[in-house]
């Protein structure tokens, strides 16, 4: 008895620095998601600016980045929002679980990237688009999601995973 529990005594934090460098070392394309196109959701929210925002305004190619004042990812990834919106990109913010004075403090300290950010402050169309937190950015076109990126959008991700899909898209669309 005395053996097998020196034995778990040794194997148990082995097991456990297994899994934690597992974990760790999962890469950043494993909880990317490409997967066939869906509809946006049905919602009614306004922007930051109190206008009211229909799905409809997802007209043809469009970046919905989720984003929070709290979120420090998000600081770290408004300099590649910005230089992307520099480009004619077309970037709609979905402002999540946040305060609209903080949202909006937030961009007039950073500049404001987005045509427009939804405020979302019980986080509901992130919910029904399956967001499980910030940052994350979907790639619609015609009002259906076609791509999807957990945590940072970073240049290395625009290259390998939206500039394809939105030239498969802008292809079909001549």
């Amino acid at each position: 008895m005395n053996r097998v529990f020196s034995l778990l005594l040794i194997l148990l934090p082995v097991l456990i620095l297994i899994i934690y460098g597992k974990i760790l070392l999962t890469s950043q394309e494993d909880v990317t998601a490409v997967y066939d196109p869906k509809p946006i959701p049905q919602f009614q929210l306004l922007t930051l600016q109190g206008q009211e925002i229909l799905p409809t305004e997802f007209d043809g190619i469009s970046l919905l980045n989720v984003w929070a004042s709290w979120c420090i990812t998000c600081l770290v990834e408004h300099p590649f929002l910005t230089k992307l919106s520099q480009n004619n990109i077309n970037l709609i913010g979905l402002n999540y679980k946040d305060s609209k004075s903080n949202a909006q403090q937030w961009l007039k300290k950073r500049g404001d990237p987005y045509k427009f950010s939804i405020h979302d402050p019980r986080g509901d169309l992130a919910f029904d688009l399956g967001v499980t937190g910030a940052p994350e950015t979907f790639l619609v076109a015609n009002q259906e999601i076609i791509g999807h990126i957990q945590g940072e959008l970073n240049q290395e991700k625009w290259e390998s995973i939206f500039v394809p899909l939105i030239r498969s898209i802008e292809a079909q669309n001549p």
